[in-house]
């Protein structure tokens, strides 16, 4: 389907599911999705350029037109002042992930040769919600030597190396590649991460696979690229007033992307882009922007190209945004 030149609008999109062998039942409920698999559902993919895994826009004029097709007709309009990734895609991918069980400890590699794309992966977590004693793993403990955690890392000994966090609803943890990592059991979030899909697993905590077998590590690439000098993550936190109008609370800044929390109340705010392409996941509320409806989950791509953009929240609950800004 050919798209209309200039995407001059704000942008929803069909999501993608992913059957993961570590996926929960609490995303598919919240979501109220009809799964296409007998699996656990570990990702949605919200926003997406990647090769093979593209987004469709879903309603407006550019309905069923694939986040691809839109690069590649009009990239500035969709972009602004904001760079693509070193590929030529949309360099921001959102998704969500329900951790029903651990994640593998794994890794991620920043752009350049050793990842086999030539692009890299840092991203950060926005939680969403946790069972009690739940968290993630992000960092090395101080004090682990690469000697002692190359000899440990791809059995459960690692584990003894590992930074544990705690963490709860409404915290941000920033995940730079390097950074050795694993959400755990119970653990649901919204992660703005690099267009990529690099991971290298160090240890997958010997289960077996969707398919009966182990799963795939990747042992010797994840301590190629392991970073020792990144300490353990501190998670940021959107702390709200009780307010009618929009706020906003930093979160985590990097040299791909900008994110910030948004609580928006009935009486509304207006979203400056700066020429900047954004990305807005509702993770709490409901509310409007511009003329259509904003709930649980829709998520957003406003183009560089649009000055700006007005939010309006519910009389009921405030609305809250997850947006990321493309640098």
């Amino acid at each position: 389907m050919a798209a209309p030149h200039s995407p001059l609008e704000p942008l929803f999109f069909h999501r993608i599911l992913k059957e993961k062998v570590w996926g929960g039942k609490s995303l598919a409920k919240t979501l109220d999705l009809d799964l296409p698999f007998e699996g656990p559902l570990g990702e949605t993919w919200e926003l997406s350029d990647y090769p093979g895994e593209e987004t469709t826009v879903r309603g407006g004029k550019h309905h069923g037109v694939s986040l691809r097709t839109l690069m590649e007709q009009d990239s500035a309009a969709l972009l602004g002042r904001s760079k693509p990734s070193a590929d030529g895609r949309f360099p921001l991918l959102v998704k969500f992930i329900d951790a029903g069980d651990d994640l593998s400890v794994q890794i991620h590699p920043a752009d350049g040769p050793q990842s086999p794309t030539g692009v890299g992966k840092t991203e950060a977590w926005y939680i969403l919600n946790q069972e009690p004693g739940s968290g993630v793993i992000c960092g090395l403990k101080p004090g682990t030597t690469r000697e002692v955690f190359e000899a440990e890392a791809g059995d459960k000994r690692v584990r003894e190396h590992l930074a544990e966090i705690e963490v709860k609803k409404g915290d941000c943890v920033f995940v730079p590649s390097g950074q050795t990592h694993a959400i755990r059991a119970g653990v649901v979030l919204c992660e703005v991460q690099q267009t990529s899909d690099v991971t290298y697993r160090m240890y997958d905590w010997d289960r077996l696979g969707l398919d009966g077998q182990p799963r795939e590590t990747h042992l010797q690439q994840a301590l190629e690229v392991v970073d020792y000098d990144l300490a353990p993550a501190e998670p940021s936190h959107a702390q709200f007033e009780v307010q009618p109008g929009l706020q906003k609370r930093d979160l985590a800044s990097c040299k791909y992307f900008q994110l910030t929390a948004l609580q928006v109340g009935p009486e509304g705010g207006v979203v400056e882009t700066e020429g900047l392409a954004h990305t807005l996941a509702v993770v709490s509320g409901s509310g409007h922007l511009g003329g259509r409806k904003l709930h649980y989950g829709d998520t957003v791509l406003v183009p560089g190209s649009l000055d700006q953009i007005e939010l309006v929240g519910s009389n009921h609950a405030p609305l809250e945004i997850l947006m990321g800004v493309a640098l």
